[in-house]
């Protein structure tokens, strides 16, 4: 019987080269539908980010502007506040032209001050801080100290304390802020004698309804943190200057939300005293800071991703437009952000 030939199959050059050609444009596909994804997420998570932090700025911004002379109910057109602390700080000017202030595009020469990015706007302000304690004893002018229910503040000795019922107000300084446990009621001291005030008479005998607040001043403004991102751009964030309760000491400046890149800032201005607003203009162009009734805020934020988006300016950053000018692309994704905001004590 003749042997069986045995057949052999297998695969060719050509089925090998083609072979080799699938897999290699299939890999490809992958990697290009991976880094695709990525890319979209870096986007995703840079934009959720910028979100966040701009809505956290804006908050800052807004909550505190819209306090600026504020001194419990009453306010400075009509109540004039009583100082009888000696040699008040640099940061204090309470009266209604100067409670808020701007400036415009600063300089390169703010160093003493803020240390400001070049170009951007500050915002300072003044204002009684809450939360309010209540007057609770030894209301006699005369007297060089005041019984108060609390100390929520945390207000402290050379702090500066404002006192007010709505009809009257009066500011000291502490010479010293202490627990009060005589005859049994708990309850804290304030002392407001000569040494630190030019005199120890308040303005008149306040009640039990009077409110005590300590006073503080802030200043916002953009500053370069001295960090970098991955690709070594500069990390510019939103810091806030403000004098804190316990020790009388002066500002201090801290770190808010990084990520803001620039800000502007202009303001609605009463120009014939109706009480409503005429133009919005720049800091360098108001005249009477009493007469500003609104602050109409404009914030830059920049992510801190270097390659969100294409340097050309994909995903529409092409047309963004900060402050009437377009913005320069570099990568990083950026969002404006606008809102306005009414200063509470000048409402009509």
């Amino acid at each position: 019987m003749a042997a069986l030939q045995k057949s052999h199959s297998g695969f060719g050059l050509v089925e090998l080269l083609i072979a080799l050609g699938l897999g290699l444009l299939l890999t490809t596909a992958v990697m290009q539908v991976t880094l695709a994804s990525q890319r979209s997420q870096l986007l995703l998570d840079a934009a959720a980010r910028l979100q966040e932090s701009g809505r956290l700025a804006m908050s800052f911004l807004k909550t505190d502007i819209r306090t600026a002379g504020y001194m419990g109910c009453p306010n400075l057109q009509r109540i004039p506040l009583n100082v009888i602390a000696e040699s008040p700080p640099a940061d204090f000017n309470f009266t209604a032209a100067e409670v808020l202030k701007g400036f415009d595009n600063v300089a390169d020469d703010n160093t003493n001050t803020y240390d400001a990015v070049p170009g951007t706007d500050v915002v300072v302000l003044q204002r009684a801080a809450l939360p309010a304690t209540r007057l609770t004893g030894n209301v006699n002018p005369n007297n060089a100290n005041i019984q108060v229910a609390g100390n929520p503040a945390g207000l402290g000795r050379n702090d500066f304390v404002f006192i007010t019922d709505c009809v009257n107000a009066d500011l000291f300084k502490a010479n010293t802020v202490s627990a009060n446990n005589s005859n049994g009621n708990s309850g804290i001291t304030i002392v407001h004698s000569r040494g630190s005030n030019n005199s120890n008479h308040l303005s008149k005998i306040y009640g039990r309804d009077a409110e005590i607040m300590g006073f503080q001043s802030l200043a916002y403004f953009i500053r370069d943190t001295g960090r970098t991102t991955a690709g070594g751009s500069a990390i510019y964030s939103l810091y806030v200057k403000a004098r804190r309760f316990g020790s009388g000491a002066a500002p201090v400046a801290t770190e808010l939300i990084e990520g803001v890149e620039n800000m502007q800032l202009t303001y609605g201005v009463d120009t014939n005293a109706d009480r409503s607003i005429d133009a919005y203009r720049v800091a360098a162009d108001v005249a009477d800071w009493s007469a500003v009734l609104s602050v109409r805020i404009e914030l830059l934020m920049q992510s801190l991703e270097d390659n969100a988006v294409a340097a050309s300016g994909n995903f529409g950053q092409n047309t963004l437009q900060f402050n009437g000018a377009a913005v320069h692309q570099d990568g990083r994704l950026r969002q404006v952000y606008h809102s306005v905001v009414a200063i509470r004590n000048r409402l009509p």
